[in-house]
């Protein structure tokens, strides 16, 4: 999956080393993430990674650098998640590399795997996701008061989420900047279905042609 600025990979082990480095207690990319006072290891995000707990795809610039993650859940009744990341270099927070793993990911989630609800919650202290998040596409659900401590104050947590029909609605709107990303192009599957036409067409044999005698079949013994 990729867009202008960015592409999401399956992660490798340094990548996994990377995400700890990035979310390690009192680093600022922990605190606009809410997670500051959790300690998470390497080890920890592969294993929650490869048993499909929580899925983890690495953001990767056009260069190769990887410069943050997003992640995803499946949460309630089946079709819906819950979706998080953060861009762990700062030098990168304002460069719409961001935005556009968001989208990827929600992409992938409504586009690929049938998803019919995605979630987002963020501090309302990050103003990188909030940029993000106020400009359109997602729906504010709710905001949790005094959820997170940080510099002396309290601050809200807000929970955000975009629904299918917003999405295909979004799709439309954003087209030129934001493509919806096809696996396998269009081209190829109007190829496959009309080979698979003609075929049919033909009156080859089928498991069908030759039911009527395999209904009538006698046990042997």
């Amino acid at each position: 999956m990729h867009s202008r600025l960015c592409s999401l990979q399956w992660p490798t082990r340094d990548d996994y080393q990377l995400i700890e480095t990035w979310l390690r207690p009192m680093s600022i990319t922990s605190a606009l993430t809410g997670d500051m006072n959790e300690r998470v290891s390497a080890e920890e995000v592969r294993a929650a990674n490869e048993s499909g707990k929580i899925r983890y795809l690495m953001v990767g610039r056009k260069n190769g650098d990887r410069i943050g993650m997003v992640n995803y859940r499946a949460v309630g009744s089946a079709g819906s998640y819950s979706i998080g990341g953060a861009v762990g270099d700062p030098t990168r927070w304002n460069s719409g590399c961001g935005a556009e793993a968001l989208w990827l990911l929600v992409d992938y989630l409504l586009h690929q795997l049938n998803a019919h609800r995605v979630e987002f919650t963020t501090a309302s202290y990050n103003k990188h996701t909030m940029s993000i998040l106020t400009k359109g596409g997602f729906v504010l659900e709710g905001v949790l008061r005094d959820f997170y401590y940080l510099d002396g104050m309290y601050y809200d947590r807000t929970i955000w989420s975009i629904l299918r029909e917003e999405f295909e609605e979004a799709a439309v709107t954003y087209a030129n900047v934001y493509p919806v990303q096809n696996l396998v192009p269009d081209k190829d599957k109007q190829q496959a279905q009309e080979a698979f036409s003609a075929y049919l067409a033909s009156d080859p044999p089928t498991s069908l042609n030759s039911f009527a005698d395999r209904a009538t079949r006698q046990r042997a013994y």
